[in-house]
């Protein structure tokens, strides 16, 4: 059974950039806050990598924020991606 969702994977890059913009960091002062490398920051940010819960913690306590709250934002972007079908977005 393929686990990756690719939607979900750039709805999460989306969210992450954004965040990550809205806090005015660069890819390498969130790295830094969240004890990751700045190229896991970019491969996140480009879709090309899919963070563990661990990596989610960190970079939400990187960006400041609650992790429930980036999920709540990743949600968000998925959701908007369903082509306007609500049932699209059930994960």
């Amino acid at each position: 059974m393929e686990r990756r969702n690719e939607r979900l994977v750039v709805a999460f890059a989306t969210t992450l950039a954004e965040q990550r913009a809205r806090s005015g960091l660069s890819q390498e002062e969130l790295a830094a806050r969240a004890d990751v490398s700045a190229r896991f920051v970019s491969l996140l940010e480009t879709a090309r990598r899919q963070p563990s819960l661990t990596a989610m913690l960190a970079l939400s306590h990187g960006l400041n924020m609650r992790m429930a709250d980036l999920a709540a934002e990743v949600e968000r972007h998925y959701a908007n991606t369903a082509d306007g079908d609500p049932a699209a977005a059930d994960v």
